[in-house]
């Protein structure tokens, strides 16, 4: 197994000879020569890989008449230029790739106009490094997949401007960076931000090649600071919309370490990172919703081809059955969304019509252990009112995370009963602020008291708690886990643990037992809906596109279901939220609560 200590000194072993001798010739960035043939036959005789090539070309005909990008910043909470850079990623891939499938030279000179323009904007906005780290990506491809077709200046002002706009940049970097810089810190700035430079060392690699072998060393020594959090089952503590953003990133890397070095240097070993694929199908439920907690707010699986890398080289055909299938669904809307699917046609060059020869065995719970452990209850979809729930521990005060300690998601039949209502703006005033007290918590997206947990006396939950999963079953008829809250509850009760039980293929119950610190203390159970809610005593119905669930408060005796209303925004620049209720039962008056309900999914019958 490797180590983040064995994985620097496999970096620092490959010498500056080894590495100059090695370098293929260009195209080598994720998409060679020889593939070309290979993906040609599969536009030839897969009809979805056809239909993913039609696409392209209709997406690269709609480039030809757009004008090149400006030098824009958007000023928010930091100036930056991401979206710029984004488009810029997505622009070269698709026209660069029409051009290599179809040598229309209107694609070629367009491409060759657009990466003109950004190599001769003054800067690519290093004080916000995701901006050059992606920039640096889009250059890099257009200069390594056009390389034979570009004009001889154009291609030296390409390689002047990776240089000097991104990697000579990196190189100071990676002697003086503190542990917080984008080369060191554990966030997706550093898988993100050592990607870019790689691809642009890579692609420039016989002019710099004692550059190109520093680049490499470094950023290979310094990604396992954020890989490690992978371990041990490949949850990425960021959310799902920083998965897809990381993961994307992290198998373009991988596959221009393969393709240039013939090796992942142990990065593919570290634990959880093979497994962060199956881990993200397996926690999508069966109407192909992802659990959109932290900072994500789409329920939309991601769209961009890490699914066909990690089953191409990590034989997991299962994962190019699921990605098939978003493709699928993708190519029908009439708009991309291009912010989020840049690297979008990879998936045409990493095409993968493979099929499991075998199953997994099929499980009701599985649980992923991390900085936020998950568990998910997934039964048979296939028979009508089956429920599906998906759970998480968590900690507050790590990268874009909320206080959701204890938050659940719960469907069936293709409904979304409980809700994330995802992000809020990242411009807001103390946005970051994610210390105990800190104005982050005072957003009502970002505080427990618009999540699926608990509140005690309406207060927040402990920015430095965490929850985690200490107790489970996965054997029994009726499997259970039991997240332990306690810690988020600091200074308000002994001791919290709250249990999920799946009672039968409709029907699961969530148990809260609560030691107060006082005996005055309210125990607020929680849950946002966007559903149609109707009340009575200690039964809710939720309705919702023809179809019902019903939750049943079991205990304490007396308690009742009411609802609230959503809050109004402190701040203007607050997204606003409409279209959901809260669904909220009360329990008090001991020091010692257990409060348990049951949830089921109804066949459509009228409330009474």
């Amino acid at each position: 197994m490797f180590t983040i200590e064995s994985i620097a000194h496999l970096a620092k072993s490959v010498s500056n000879e080894q590495i100059v001798k090695q370098w293929p010739s260009h195209p080598r960035l994720l998409f060679a020569k020889e593939d070309e043939k290979a993906v040609k036959k599969q536009v030839a005789d897969n009809a979805l890989a056809k239909k993913l090539y039609q696409r392209l070309l209709e997406e690269a005909d709609s480039l030809l008449a757009m004008p090149v990008q400006e030098y824009v910043l958007h000023q928010g909470y930091i100036q930056d230029m991401l979206t710029v850079s984004r488009e810029q990623v997505y622009r070269t891939i698709t026209l660069s790739m029409a051009y290599r499938m179809t040598n229309d030279k209107r694609y070629l000179k367009k491409c060759e106009v657009e990466l003109i323009n950004v190599c001769r904007f003054p800067n690519w906005n290093p004080v916000h490094y995701l901006d050059v780290a992606e920039m640096t990506t889009a250059v890099a491809i257009g200069y390594d997949w056009l390389y034979a077709d570009l004009a001889k200046e154009t291609r030296q002002l390409l390689v002047t401007a990776i240089k000097e706009k991104a990697l000579n940049l990196a190189v100071q970097e990676y002697e003086n960076g503190t542990s917080g810089s984008w080369s060191r810190r554990e966030t997706n700035w550093n898988v993100v931000c050592n990607t870019g430079m790689v691809m642009g060392a890579l692609a420039i690699a016989e002019s710099e090649p004692q550059l190109a072998h520093h680049i490499v060393e470094k950023a290979v020594t310094f990604i396992p600071n954020y890989l490690k959090h992978f371990a041990p089952d490949g949850v990425c503590f960021e959310g799902p919309a920083y998965w897809g953003y990381s993961n994307s990133y992290l198998s373009v890397l991988l596959s221009v370490l393969r393709s240039n070095f013939g090796q992942y240097f142990g990065l593919s070993d570290l634990p959880g990172v093979r497994q962060t694929v199956t881990y993200y199908l397996d926690t999508t439920s069966p109407a192909g919703k992802i659990f959109n907690f932290a900072n994500s707010s789409s329920t939309y699986p991601e769209i961009n081809p890490v699914y066909f890398f990690f089953s191409k080289q990590f034989n997991q055909p299962e994962a190019a059955v699921a990605y098939r299938n978003i493709l699928d669904n993708v190519l029908k809307e009439s708009v991309l969304p291009r912010r989020h699917s840049v690297f979008f046609f990879l998936a045409l060059a990493w095409f993968d019509s493979s099929i499991p020869t075998s199953l997994r065995p099929d499980k009701t719970l599985r649980v992923y252990k991390g900085i936020n452990d998950i568990a998910v209850f997934k039964t048979d979809s296939t028979k009508p009112n089956s429920i599906y729930l998906i759970a998480k521990g968590g900690d507050p005060d790590a990268a874009h995370q909320q206080m959701d300690v204890g938050t659940f998601i719960v469907e069936s039949d293709g409904v979304r009963w409980s809700d994330d209502l995802g992000s809020d703006s990242y411009d807001l005033p103390g946005f970051w602020d994610g210390k105990p007290n800190g104005r982050r918590w005072n957003y009502f997206k970002n505080s427990n008291l618009s999540h699926n947990t608990l509140s005690i006396d309406g207060k927040i939950q402990y920015a430095k708690g965490n929850g985690k999963i200490v107790d489970y079953n996965d054997r029994s008829d009726q499997p259970y886990f039991v997240i332990d809250m306690t810690s988020a509850y600091e200074g308000q009760a002994r001791s919290v643990l709250r249990t999920f039980k799946h009672l039968n293929n409709q029907k699961i119950s969530i148990k809260d037992e609560i030691e107060l610190e006082e005996s005055s203390r309210q125990v607020i159970w929680n849950m946002i809906s966007s559903a149609a809610i109707a009340c009575k005593g200690d039964v809710a119905i939720l309705t919702k596109n023809g179809k019902q669930l019903r939750i049943t408060a079991k205990g304490p005796q007396g308690i009742t279901f009411q609802i609230k209303e959503i809050p109004a925004a402190i701040d203007l620049k607050e997204y606003a939220i409409q279209g959901y209720q809260l669904l909220q039962v009360v329990a008090s008056g001991t020091q010692n609560i257990v409060l348990e309900v049951e949830l089921e999914s109804l066949p459509v019958t009228s409330f009474r």
